[in-house]
């Protein structure tokens, strides 16, 4: 009897443990609720992906494990419409399509030279910037999934937002230099304005009360040689929607070339990633702590439901990245490590 009780322990053991196993094998998950963080990866070698994260669990390399194959090389954006999610692949020149949900591929949209950054403008239409040198606007029809038209802006065109009808878009210079914002009609696609601003704008947000703002990095100036000879100043400036009037404020020290911010909604002020990541207050116009988190960071996102900052770390292009997640305090909050060169975060459902 006791040889068949133990017997009997052995099999009951077995069945609960394949039965835990298969749960987690067969376990769904819904990628369209939590954050995604958009992994760069290194360029030439077909390495950047998405890492999926929700509250304690992560996963990197989401496509690659969902549809068996690499995402694509450089990978710079991440949007969603409609139920689909929109990874913009820079130097595989293409948009890749996935369902929202499953993460499984649907298409690819082509027809680029440098895509940047997407930015959907309505359930059936969005638009990428793309170009290295002189850019251009790609207006995408979401319904078909392909590119409809193209409208010429400045060099370099990088990160963009939708605003009284009309997309704000950095021509941060490429492999150049500029010192412009087009201002494009969304309904004639046709450029109204351009507004002058500090060299290289690189990315662009809006407070809680509409007002644009645009961080320039600054120019640094080589010779003949490409032996440093000078740089200009770093600076936000400050866009009236309505008039676009602008106001420049400087960041940093010169030779200081930040090129990543997040504007918080929730405690009005902006982060920027300098040698140290510090907060300007959208209240007095000023830096009001120079050194929130210590050392530079390779792109910062602000929570919009709770105000916390996620900071991706600095990066070589080889070795994964660290997320580190900080209440408006400066309060650690958790991190944890995703692909290789992470950018950006984007929040979710």
């Amino acid at each position: 009897m006791k040889i068949k009780f133990l017997t009997y322990l052995a099999c009951a053991s077995i069945l609960i443990i394949g039965c835990d196993g298969c749960k987690e094998a067969n376990e769904v998950k819904d990628y369209a609720v939590g954050v995604l963080i958009v992994n760069e990866g290194s360029f030439g070698n077909s390495n950047g992906s998405i890492t999926w994260n929700k509250g304690s669990e992560t996963e990197n390399n989401v496509f690659e494990n969902v549809n068996g194959g690499a995402l694509g090389d450089v990978i710079m954006d991440v949007d969603q419409a409609n139920g689909k999610t929109y990874i913009v692949s820079n130097n595989t020149q293409k948009v890749i399509v996935v369902n929202s949900n499953s993460f499984a591929y649907e298409t690819a949209i082509t027809g680029f030279n440098y895509p940047r950054h997407f930015l959907k403008i309505s359930n059936s239409e969005a638009v990428v910037s793309d170009g290295s040198g002189f850019g251009r606007l790609c207006w995408i029809d979401l319904n078909v999934n392909a590119v409809s038209s193209n409208t010429a802006v400045g060099e370099g065109p990088e990160d963009m937002i939708l605003a009284g009808g009309s997309v704000f878009v950095c021509n941060s210079g490429g492999w150049g230099i500029d010192n412009t914002i087009s201002v494009v009609d969304v309904s004639t696609k046709q450029v109204t304005n351009t507004i002058v601003v500090e060299k290289k704008p690189m990315e662009i947000a809006t407070d809680v009360n509409g007002v644009i703002w645009v961080l320039c990095a600054g120019e640094t100036q080589y010779d003949a040689n490409w032996n440093v000879i000078g740089h200009t100043q770093a600076a936000l400036v400050k866009i009236d929607p309505v008039t676009l009037a602008t106001t420049t404020f400087t960041i940093g020290s010169l030779g200081d070339h930040p090129e990543h911010m997040a504007v918080d909604k929730v405690n009005n002020r902006i982060y920027i990633a300098n040698q140290n990541v510090m907060i300007f207050d959208l209240a007095t116009f000023g830096i009001s702590n120079p050194s929130f988190v210590s050392g530079q960071a390779n792109g910062i996102s602000v929570d919009p439901s709770n105000g916390n900052v996620w900071i991706c770390g600095p990066t070589d292009f080889v070795s994964s990245s660290e997320i580190s997640v900080y209440d408006a305090n400066g309060s650690s909050v958790k991190s944890f490590n995703a692909g290789i060169a992470s950018r950006k975060v984007v929040f979710l459902n």
